[in-house]
């Protein structure tokens, strides 16, 4: 479908009129018409706007259905995926562990520093 045919059919289905969808647009009833005659074809911005309005994707505006996205792994065995995705999942978790553990580290010196410090404060003051 072309994209004046899936703006005529999106407009309809919304229940707005060429006035109306060129308010929101910011253009011309003119400039709506043009489009949905094949006169002209919107630009980039005018895509994107229209997507928004309408509550779709810019690949159902443009192509007249929705796009699955591309699968990484079609061309490899999904065994190697499976065995990929698990090794990026324990090398996260075992990031994350050291951070933690790094986190409890930095908490304990600054917790002895402190005490230290506290220490020292209370034995010149006393004596």
């Amino acid at each position: 479908m072309s994209v004046s045919k899936q703006l005529i059919h999106l407009r309809n289905v919304k229940g707005i009129s060429q006035e109306e969808l060129a308010s929101l647009m910011n253009v011309t009833r003119q400039a709506v018409s043009k489009r949905e005659t094949d006169q002209t074809l919107p630009d980039s911005e005018k895509i994107i706007r229209l997507s928004e309005i309408f509550g779709v994707t810019t690949d159902y505006l443009l192509k007249g259905k929705e796009t699955a996205p591309m699968d990484i792994y079609s061309q490899h065995d999904s065994k190697a995926g499976t065995e990929m995705s698990a090794e990026v999942t324990e090398i996260l978790d075992n990031v994350h562990q050291m951070s933690t553990a790094k986190r409890y580290l930095i908490g304990a010196a600054l917790f002895f520093l402190a005490l230290t410090l506290l220490i020292g404060i209370v034995f010149l003051i006393f004596h």
